[in-house]
């Protein structure tokens, strides 16, 4: 008798392959790559939430010292520029400043700042330059405006030199700038349905002379914080250095603790740990210069008003001549 035997067919669709797989793989595969894109998802709101929380540690940290030094050197040079209004709102330099410090990429900066007695939460200007026959534009927006001076990147207007030897740089047009936007303190746009514009040949200069340095949005002056770290430096060289024959201890210990703590990375540690949050180091160093420096000006000042008012008395005459 006959065995019967079952035999089960699979229907192949014509369209495919004969290596292809099974329906199951296409399923893991594409969870696969829906955790994949999670992952990155997770890890790039991660990324900005770290990036926020050390924003705000660096700023509540540094902040002040920053703002102690940039203040001293626009009390210094602020009367220097040449400030051209904006609707009476706000002013700006047209004395564009060329950022040349390694290893940022070099840039304009312009210089803003509210007028006297006013208080902006948010301003907003729109910069247009031509250069090389093509015009380049930039908005940029500043929160909590004031008197105070602050310089802003102007990264879309490209500084370069005209020769790879670099002899100077490139012409840059005149400057057109635009107040679009200018919230008081209680929110009111003061330039709603207005166009306030100016339009004014530019000047560049190299910033050689002076150091800035960007942070939290824009370039803060650091004069004083190196004029601090090298008050620091003359410190430790009295104090280890020249008091060696005072005190017992070798000379070349003392070098070397000297050559450790005048390092970069040393009166680095030194500044910053006497100048955390309040600044309370170079608020009072600067505060000092400022002192001393009226003091010098003043009897210069009582010298030659001295010597101005002196009357040389007449050579008295003999009896009988």
């Amino acid at each position: 008798m006959p065995i019967p035997i079952a035999i089960h067919r699979y229907v192949v669709p014509k369209d495919m392959p004969p290596d292809s797989t099974s329906s199951a793989t296409p399923a893991s595969a594409t969870w696969t790559h829906h955790l994949q894109l999670g992952s990155l998802k997770i890890l790039r709101i991660l990324h900005r939430a770290a990036q926020g929380l050390v924003n705000r540690l660096t700023k509540k940290l540094f902040l002040s010292a920053y703002e102690a030094s940039d203040d001293t050197y626009w009390r210094r040079h602020a009367t220097q520029c040449e400030w051209r209004s904006l609707g009476g709102i706000i002013e700006y330099t047209p004395d564009l400043l060329a950022m040349l410090s390694e290893p940022a990429d070099p840039v304009y900066l312009i210089a803003i700042r509210a007028t006297s007695n006013t208080y902006l939460e948010r301003v907003t200007i729109k910069v247009k330059a031509k250069k090389s026959g093509v015009i380049h534009q930039q908005e940029i927006t500043q929160n909590q405006l004031c008197g105070t001076p602050v310089r802003k990147a102007l990264t879309e207007i490209p500084l370069t030199r005209k020769s790879s030897n670099g002899a100077g740089w490139q012409k840059l047009g005149d400057l057109y700038v635009k107040l679009v936007e200018a919230v008081d303190y209680d929110g009111v746009d003061l330039v709603e349905r207005k166009k306030i514009a100016d339009i004014f040949p530019s000047t560049c200069t190299d910033s050689v002379p002076h150091h800035q340095v960007e942070h939290w949005g824009q370039y803060w002056n650091i004069d004083a914080i190196n004029v601090e770290k090298e008050s620091i430096k003359t410190r430790y060289y009295r104090e280890l250095v020249q008091s060696s024959r005072n005190l017992g201890r070798p000379l070349t210990m003392r070098r070397a603790a000297y050559r450790l703590l005048t390092s970069h990375l040393g009166l680095t540690l030194t500044f910053w740990s006497q100048n955390i949050g309040n600044a309370e180091g170079i608020r009072t160093s600067i505060a000092q210069a400022e002192t001393n420096g009226r003091s010098v000006r003043s009897e210069k000042s009582k010298i030659v008003t001295t010597s101005q008012n002196t009357d040389y008395p007449a050579t008295p005459t003999e009896a009988g001549s």
